[in-house]
Parts: structure tokens; C-alpha cells; sequence
């Protein structure tokens, strides 16, 4: 059976989110960032990022805009995929976004 053009852009979608997980789980793990670290910089609860790892909630055009801010690595190269960007996430970098720029979280935005 030929799959609609419908349930390929479902599919299409699924496909982005899971490789932005993915992506997220992978940047996280370089930038040596806890769920609990990354929930409070998006001004949510480890639980929260837990289920978004999970794939219970998706991720928002907003979320994936701050995690690619924190890491600094555009949002767009994190979408597609794992690849060279993680070599460019510098954990202290990272840390240093995290710890003294807390009027930019997305909290506060």
C-alpha cells in the first residue's frame, strides 16, 4: 500500500524530531550538561526534558532555538543530524553561557 503525501510529512516530521533528539541527547553529553541543567535554562523541569528525550513531548521552534543558542551550534545543523558540530561544543563554553548570562534564558526572553 502507497503511503499519502500526509503520512509522509508525518513521517518526515517524526524523522526531524527523532534526529534532534538525538542531537540534543549527543550535545548535551559533549557539553557535560544535565537534564536538570538544561530543564532550568529552558525554564523547565528535569522531568520535562526527560519526556522531550523520550519523545512523550516534542520539542518547540522556540526550545530547539535556546539549546542551539546554549550550545552554540546553529539549530538548523543540530535538525539534520549528528555530525562534525559536536567537535565545536566547548563545555566550558557552554557552562559559561549556563552560569552568567541568566537574563538571556528563555525564562526571561
Amino acid at each position: 500500500m502507497e503511503k499519502t503525501a500526509k503520512q509522509q510529512a508525518r513521517e518526515a516530521v517524526t524523522d526531524l524530531e527523532l534526529r534532534f533528539i538525538e542531537a540534543v541527547e549527543h550535545g548535551r553529553l559533549r557539553a557535560e550538561l544535565t537534564y536538570e541543567q538544561l530543564g532550568r535554562y529552558l525554564g523547565m523541569s528535569k522531568s520535562q526534558i526527560s519526556k522531550r528525550q523520550d519523545g512523550q513531548i516534542t520539542y518547540t521552534l522556540r526550545d530547539m532555538h535556546h539549546i542551539s543558542r546554549l550550545l552554540g551550534i546553529d539549530p538548523l545543523v543540530m535538525a539534520a543530524g549528528l555530525g562534525a558540530w559536536l567537535n565545536d561544543i566547548h563545555p566550558t563554553e557552554v557552562h559559561h553561557r549556563l552560569d552568567t548570562n541568566p537574563d538571556t534564558t528563555p525564562e526571561h526572553t
